[in-house]
C-alpha cells in the first residue's frame, strides 16, 4: 500500500492544529511563557505542513524555503519553551541567526541549484542536532521532574532524531534521487509520517511537562512558609532528611541553631499582630540575607526557627549564630516613628556520631536555647 504524502502531511496537520488550540486556550489562561513558545512551535508546524501539502499548487518560495524554515522554527521553539521553563537563558540572536542561515539554504538550494537531496539532508541534520540538544536540556531536569514526567518528551525527541538520520541514510545511498518531496520513495514518506506522529507525541509531552511544573509549584508551596518565605516544617524535615543521609555517608560536621524572638507575645499584645508578623518576616530576610545560600533555615512553628549548616563545626555555627543576633533587627516604626527592633535568642549544637536523627541534635539545640532565655534572653548558649 502506497502513503500519499499530501494527505498524511494534511492529516497530520490537521491533528496539529486541534492539540494547536488547545495548547494555545491554555496558555492565554496560564500566562506561562513556556506554553506560549510550545504554542508558537505547534503552529509553525501546522503552518510548515499545510505548505508542504500545497507543492506544486503554490509559489516554491512559500511550499518549499519557507516551509523547511517554518519547521525549523517549530524546533527553535520547542528548545526555547524548555530553557524558559527551567529559567535557562535563551539565545535569541543565534536562533534567529541560524533561522536566517536556513532561510538563506533553503533559497540557494531551491532556486540556486535546485537540489532536493541537500535540502533533505540540511534539514534532517538540523533535526538531529535539535532533537538531540532538547532532550539533552530535558535530561538534565531528571531529579527535579522524574522520569515520569520527562520520559514522553525525551522518548519523542529521540524519535525525531533517529527518523532524521534514517531519512540522511536513504538520501545517501539512493542511486536515484527524487527531484522533489513529492515524489519521495516510500521509505521517506513512512518516516515523515512517523515524524508527524512523534510530534503529535511530543504536543501531549508538553502538556506532561507542564502537569509536572505545576505540581512542583504546589509541592513547593506546600513546603513554604507563606508569612517568612522559608521552609515550614514539612519542608525543612525532607531537606533535612537529605543532609542528614549526607551527613552520615560522608561525616562533615552538621550544626544545628535553634532561633527564638524573645518576648514574642508581648511584641503582639502591645504592637498588634500586624507588628508580630512583621518581626516574622524580617527575621526570615535576616536569615537568607546572613546565611550561606546552600544552609537550610525554616520556620518551626510560632516565634521559632531553626537553621542546618551543614560543613560547619560548632564554634562556626556558634560565630553564625552570633552574627544573627547582632544584625539588624528593627522591623518596623512605632506610632511616635521610634524603631521597633526585637532580640533573639539562640542555642546552637552538633550532630554526634551517636545520634540516630537529626532530631537529637535539635534537642540538644533546643536545651541550649532554653538555657539562653533563662540567663536573661538576646545570647547564644552551646549545647
Amino acid at each position: 500500500m502506497n502513503l500519499h504524502l499530501p494527505t498524511v502531511l494534511l492529516f497530520a496537520g490537521l491533528l496539529t492544529a486541534v492539540i494547536t488550540l488547545g495548547l494555545g486556550l491554555l496558555a492565554w489562561r496560564e500566562r506561562r511563557a513556556y506554553l506560549l513558545h510550545w504554542t508558537a512551535a505547534l503552529v509553525t508546524t501546522f503552518a510548515g505542513m499545510l505548505l508542504f501539502a500545497l507543492r506544486g499548487t503554490a509559489p516554491d518560495l512559500l511550499t518549499v524555503v519557507m516551509a523547511n524554515v517554518l519547521l525549523l522554527g517549530n524546533l527553535l521553539f520547542t528548545l526555547s519553551g524548555y530553557q524558559r521553563l527551567f529559567d535557562q537563558p535563551v539565545p535569541v540572536r543565534a536562533m534567529l541567526a541560524l533561522a536566517v542561515l536556513q532561510f538563506g539554504v533553503y533559497a540557494w538550494l531551491t532556486f540556486g541549484v535546485d537540489d532536493y537531496s541537500s535540502r533533505v539532508l540540511v534539514f534532517n541534520a538540523t533535526l538531529v542536532a535539535l532533537s538531540v540538544a532538547s532532550a539533552l536540556v530535558l535530561r538534565q531536569q531528571s531529579r527535579r521532574l522524574g522520569w515520569a514526567v520527562l520520559a514522553l518528551p525525551i522518548g519523542a525527541h529521540l524519535v525525531q532524531a533517529l527518523l532524521g538520520l534514517v531519512r540522511i541514510g536513504l538520501t545517501l545511498q539512493s542511486t536515484e534521487p527524487a527531484t522533489n518531496l513529492m515524489a519521495a520513495s516510500q521509505g521517506h514518506v513512512v518516516a515523515i509520517m512517523l515524524n508527524s506522529l512523534a510530534a503529535m507525541a511530543l504536543a501531549f509531552g508538553f502538556l506532561s511537562l507542564h502537569a509536572g511544573d505545576l505540581l512542583e509549584a504546589l509541592e513547593q508551596q506546600a513546603a513554604t512558609d507563606p508569612l517568612t518565605g522559608l521552609a515550614n516544617r514539612r519542608g525543612f524535615d525532607r531537606a533535612l532528611a537529605n543532609e542528614w543521609e549526607r551527613h552520615q555517608r560522608r561525616g562533615s560536621p552538621l550544626a544545628v541553631i535553634v532561633i527564638d524572638i524573645d518576648h514574642f507575645k508581648q511584641i503582639n499584645d502591645t504592637q498588634g499582630h500586624a507588628a508580630g508578623d512583621a518581626a516574622l518576616r524580617h527575621l526570615g530576610q535576616v536569615l537568607r540575607k546572613h546565611l550561606r545560600p546552600y544552609d537550610l533555615s525554616c520556620r518551626l512553628g510560632g516565634e521559632e526557627f531553626c537553621v542546618v549548616e551543614t560543613d560547619t563545626d560548632l564554634e562556626g555555627a556558634r560565630r553564625s549564630a552570633e552574627r544573627l543576633r547582632q544584625s539588624d533587627l528593627t522591623y518596623g516604626q512605632g506610632p511616635q516613628g521610634q524603631a521597633l527592633s526585637m532580640t533573639i535568642s539562640m542555642g546552637v549544637a552538633l550532630a554526634h556520631a551517636g545520634d540516630q536523627s537529626p532530631h537529637d541534635a535539635i534537642r540538644r539545640a533546643d536545651a541550649a536555647l532554653y538555657r539562653a532565655k533563662q540567663a536573661g534572653r538576646n545570647r547564644v548558649e552551646v549545647g
